[in-house]
């Protein structure tokens, strides 16, 4: 199935274009995810979140000759808020960590 029907089926808001993007692309995003976040169980959150952003974006727009650059922005954009956010949640543990060491 080629991008332009998929996009097709999303303007349909029929279920069955997550699971034709996942076939065609799933394996693709889960590794540009898992190249940012080195977790495979959040790699495989950053591929789901990114078909929920999909279905929640496709109506106003339609990637039908750019599905797959579309949706690698939005895994990218989604995994580095991961890592932004768990590097903001560890650095507020090590202060927290470093206060109570100096008591």
């Amino acid at each position: 199935m080629n991008d332009s029907q998929i996009v097709d089926i999303y303007l349909m808001r029929e279920e069955a274009a997550i699971t034709y993007t996942s076939e065609k692309y799933g394996s693709r995003l889960y590794s540009l995810a898992y190249g940012i976040v080195n977790d495979s169980q959040t790699a495989e959150e950053c591929e789901n979140d990114t078909y929920l952003a999909a279905w929640n974006a496709i109506p106003p727009h339609e990637p039908r000759t750019y599905l797959y650059p579309f949706l690698a922005r939005i895994v990218r954009h989604i995994s580095l808020n991961i890592c932004r956010f768990l590097n903001d949640w560890a650095s507020i543990l090590q202060l927290r960590f470093s206060l109570l060491a100096s008591y």
